[in-house]
């Protein structure tokens, strides 16, 4: 049951979008009473206990995969600025291989850009930032 529980609200979470955490909370009882738990039961706050940890879970694992896509994006521009440093004339002789989200692709917008942008609103939300 509780691997069922995790599943439904690890769906929920994604599906949810940027929604502020009042409104979360307040789609929570209405999700645990379809769930077939009567309001005022162990059940009922199991569920809304479940809901609010794989919240924070959710929002811990956003911070640390924008923690780590921070880091990756600094450590990918290090190598980038020594390169233009040391070849003042512009000219390069080696191949670049970094992306960006700015950049265009032959086959459409990268995937990667979209959940960049889902987790920059979670995170905006998180912190209260506009």
């Amino acid at each position: 049951m509780r691997s069922v529980l995790r599943v439904v609200f690890g769906t929920i979470a994604l599906l949810i979008g940027c929604v502020s955490p009042e409104e979360q909370r307040a789609v929570d009882p209405r999700q645990c009473s379809g769930y077939g738990f009567a309001p005022g039961t162990d059940a009922f706050a199991n569920c809304m206990m479940n809901a609010s940890q794989q919240r924070d879970a959710q929002a811990a694992a956003d911070r640390g995969a924008a923690a780590d896509r921070d880091a990756a994006d600094k450590r990918a521009k290090e190598p980038a600025a020594a390169a233009a440093a040391n070849n003042p004339s512009g000219s390069s002789s080696s191949t670049s291989s970094s992306s960006s989200s700015s950049s265009s692709s032959p086959f459409g917008p990268s995937p990667v850009d979209a959940i960049r942008d889902f987790i920059t609103c979670d995170m905006q939300r998180i912190e209260g930032t506009p």
